[in-house]
């Protein structure tokens, strides 16, 4: 049995997000550098990191059938990704505005990591009843 149409639609989303994300960061690093404190290099390196996650959200959200793997390392790159996002501002290297954007984005990827694996615990439950 594959994953629920719900954690379907939470992976489909998880790679519109990452793919947005990952254009915003490699396009436009420039230009966010002085916005939000943060170098260039890391949101270039993190925009590009976000594609391949994209990818593999991508096709785990779009298969019928596919097992729990995909979906489990989205978690977890979700998770690291919150956590990473939170500890990079003890770098003290962002603006009052970078601050309040890595921590909504935080918050969000966290978020969506706490939806992905509470909807695949339920899937779990459903399949053993």
């Amino acid at each position: 049995m594959g994953i629920s149409v719900f954690t379907r639609q939470l992976l489909l989303i998880d790679a519109a997000t990452c793919a947005a994300s990952g254009l915003l960061f490699t396009l436009g690093a420039g230009l966010l550098e002085p916005l939000l404190g943060l170098p260039g290099w890391l949101l270039m390196e993190a925009g590009i990191v976000l594609f391949p996650a994209a990818l593999l959200a991508g096709f785990a959200g779009r298969r019928v059938g596919v097992g729990t793997g995909p979906a489990r390392a989205m978690v977890a790159l979700n998770l690291a990704w919150a956590v990473g996002s939170l500890a990079l501002l003890t770098a003290g290297w962002t603006t009052a505005l970078g601050t309040g954007f890595v921590l909504v984005q935080a918050f969000a990827v966290g978020g969506l990591a706490l939806a992905q694996m509470l909807s695949l615990r339920q899937g779990s439950r459903l399949a053993q009843a």
